[in-house]
């Protein structure tokens, strides 16, 4: 059963604010925006190289910096754990 952690908020590309639950599961996180009628959730995972996308093939395109903006929320929320 996934863990929520955190509420992330971020800019889209066209200027919504984007925001939503951060769920952990088996080291694979999940996204979903609540914040707007905008249709984004996605899966990422951290490599040694960064973040990346990580979950099924789905009709909407991600751009990186919403990976990017979320694994760094991410990363920021693990640093205060510890």
């Amino acid at each position: 059963m996934p863990t929520h952690l955190f509420n992330a908020f971020f800019e889209s590309v066209d200027g919504t604010q984007l925001g939503g639950p951060v769920t952990v599961e088996k080291g694979e996180y999940l996204f979903v925006n609540k914040n707007s009628a905008d249709d984004v959730y996605f899966n990422l995972r951290r490599s040694p190289r960064g973040w990346y996308f990580s979950g099924e093939t789905t009709t909407q395109t991600i751009p990186q910096q919403y990976i990017h903006a979320v694994g760094a929320q991410i990363d920021a929320y693990n640093q205060k754990q510890h």
